[in-house]
């Protein structure tokens, strides 16, 4: 165990209160918030049964007698194994050393280390047999049907035997006959391999790789297979005899997991497998309906087969994302269209992308399976919710103070006062995230401290030109806890009907009146510099520049992306709001509308989005190659909102 029980318990509810954040974060999606409310279910479980075996391991002696060692084994047995009985059988073994010690846990180790490492349960009988993986001097005094005995290559069985470089086998040697050498060591490797066909009532197979999968180079069987040869035939082949006999019972590949002929596979998928591998190259008039037992073979099967096969058909099918559905599923998405619920620009974004894309986030609502990263930073999300409320509470504090904007006269105080916010609101994250290694996260924290004092100093040098009007403008969130006293928790219509929900980062005025919206982003620039909608990518700061427009009854100049850490380079980008920028938003809305409209929402992928999809496991990695073959007249609404700029 790392630590203590209590660190664990500090973390598992660390972990509770970042899904209880996220939950909060997307209130009003049903089914994002159901899959957070079982990851929650799954950790109270989780809580249930790892915290007792954490405290036991915690409760653990440094030094005990024997006795009392026993007793807390037996202890941890009942919380933590099922099967058991192996285990309470070795430890009553150990119960004469009861009075022996005390001892501390190193030699409890190295005492248990070798009886547990062999323990064995009986197996249950079966009706199709089962299978005994052992070594082979454990196979000793057993009896098996058949036997296999893998891995009969050179340096593999037998192994390359070199002389210890400190103690050489005639040192060896005159040290007496207690330290094996390399005379020994092939003994024991020959007595093994007669322990294996020894095991053998039936019949014993062995064989060996003909690839070495690292160094990527063929492999040359052992010596060991010629005489295993000499022994059952009584003559001794040749390697080139014996590569080929070994390749005619049944060799596998390593692009094609089967054996050539589909008599000798050991399973139904080898089965298959080495009958596909006959048809790939066949002539098609001569092998037609040959692997037609498939689509009988399983109803599932047969489906995935007929909608792959489907997909690569030169017209749109429903096979190709959600395509023509009939009149149900239709009926179903009339309450995901633009005028029936909101969206946020993020989930927008996706339709350009790949509107398939769209669909499975923003309508089915799919969630990415998360995959265990090493714990090297502070993570994307809760790095950026971190800043975003530090720019908040810090923004809050100066327009309560008269200090804003912030000028060269009170930089240093503002200074101040983001060191003192961010270390009140990092400590409080800290308790509710319990961070699983600190110096990481002090890291971090000295990370953003350095770019909130770059973003407060290049404030400070525009703070001539624009002054802060509103923090966190929020629209469609009703849950959110820190917003400005304008928000709204009714979503905003914008032109042609899409209802929009987001919270804008910072809403900005200067001296001649202008307003100017702006989006902060904590990572790296995406942005083209010269952009409107960015090909239907980049869609926050003409959306939100609109959304301003119909919350606060004013006209806005322009919307911003501000990359405000050294990641981002403190770059920005600035889309002005113009007639240009309103039609491309109206264009947008268009098209958008009627592709949920007609339901025709398929994976057709822009290039190279499907590189960092997380959906491709859905699709599968060719629908770039699928698309192409596809008539492309239904796609160039989509095409016209890409070439946009």
């Amino acid at each position: 165990m790392i630590g203590s029980a209590e660190r664990w318990e500090r973390r598992l509810r660390g972990l509770e209160n970042d899904l209880m954040r996220r939950r909060t974060e997307i209130a009003g999606h049903d089914a994002r918030s159901a899959a957070i409310d079982r990851q929650i279910l799954n950790l109270a479980h989780l809580r249930e049964t790892a915290m007792p075996i954490l405290r036991a391991l915690g409760d653990l002696p440094r030094e005990a007698p024997w006795g009392e060692w026993l007793g807390h084994l037996r202890a941890l047995a009942d919380l933590a194994i099922r099967d058991r009985e192996p285990l309470l059988v070795a430890l009553a073994e150990l119960e004469p050393m009861a009075p022996v010690g005390p001892v501390g846990i190193d030699e409890v180790r190295l005492v248990l280390g070798g009886r547990l490492g062999r323990l064995e349960s009986s197996p249950k009988s079966r009706s199709s047999g089962c299978v005994f993986v052992t070594t082979p001097h454990r196979a000793r005094g057993m009896a098996f049907e058949v036997a296999i005995a893998p891995g009969l290559a050179e340096r593999v069985f037998p192994r390359k035997l070199t002389q210890d470089p400190i103690l050489s086998d005639s040192e060896r040697h005159r040290l007496g006959g207690a330290l094996a050498d390399n005379e020994r060591r092939v003994a024991a490797e020959r007595l093994a391999l007669r322990l294996v066909a020894g095991a053998a009532s039936g019949r014993a197979m062995f064989s060996y790789p003909r690839v070495d999968l690292d160094q990527g180079r063929p492999r040359v069987p052992s010596f060991y297979a010629l005489e295993i040869l000499r022994a059952a035939e009584g003559r001794l082949p040749g390697f080139d005899e014996l590569a080929r006999r070994a390749a005619g019972e049944g060799a596998t590949r390593l692009g094609w997991p089967a054996p050539r002929r589909p008599a000798l596979a050991i399973d139904d998928a080898e089965f298959d497998l080495a009958v596909l591998d006959r048809l790939v190259d066949a002539d098609p008039d001569t092998t037609t309906g040959a692997a037609s037992y498939l689509l009988n073979a399983n109803e599932h099967l047969a489906r995935a087969l007929r909608t792959r096969a489907r997909r690569w058909l030169r017209r749109w099918t429903p096979a190709d994302g959600f395509v023509d559905p009939d009149s149900a599923a239709i009926e179903s998405l009339a309450r995901h269209q633009l005028s029936a619920r909101s969206y946020s620009p993020t989930a927008l974004q996706n339709f350009s992308s790949c509107p398939y894309r769209f669909f499975l986030q923003a309508i089915h609502r799919l969630q990415p399976r998360e995959e265990p990263e090493a714990i090297d930073i502070i993570d994307p999300l809760t790095r950026g919710g971190l800043f975003h409320e530090v720019q908040f509470l810090v923004l809050t504090a100066l327009r309560e103070r008269a200090e804003v904007p912030v000028t060269q006269e009170n930089l240093e105080t503002a200074s101040g006062l983001v060191d003192a916010i961010l270390e009140d609101t990092a400590a409080r994250w800290r308790d509710e995230l319990a961070p699983a290694i600190e110096r990481v996260w002090n890291d971090g924290i000295d990370s953003l401290r350095a770019d909130l004092r770059e973003w407060l100093r290049r404030a400070a040098h525009d703070a001539e030109r624009w002054r802060p009007d509103a923090f966190e403008l929020a629209f469609g969130l009703p849950d959110r806890a820190q917003a400005d006293p304008r928000s709204s928790d009714n979503p905003i219509v914008l032109p042609g009907g899409l209802k929009l929900r987001g919270s804008i980062d910072l809403v900005e005025r200067d001296p001649a009146g202008r307003v100017r919206v702006t989006d902060h982003k904590t990572g790296k620039v995406r942005a083209a510099k010269d952009f409107v909608l960015g090909g239907g990518k980049t869609l926050q700061p003409v959306l939100y520049s609109l959304a301003v427009e119909a919350l606060l009854k004013e006209s806005v100049y322009a919307g911003r992306l501000y990359y405000c850490t050294a990641a981002g380079g403190y770059e920005e980008r600035t889309a002005v709001i113009d007639e240009p920028a309103r039609a491309a938003a109206r264009e947008f809305v268009s098209i958008l509308d009627r592709a949920l409209a007609e339901g025709f929402l398929p994976a057709a992928p822009d290039v190279r989005e499907c590189e960092w999809c997380d959906y491709r496991r859905v699709c599968g990695p060719y629908e770039e190659r699928r698309t192409a073959l596809k008539p492309r007249q239904r796609l160039e609404p989509l095409q016209r909102l890409r070439a946009m700029r």
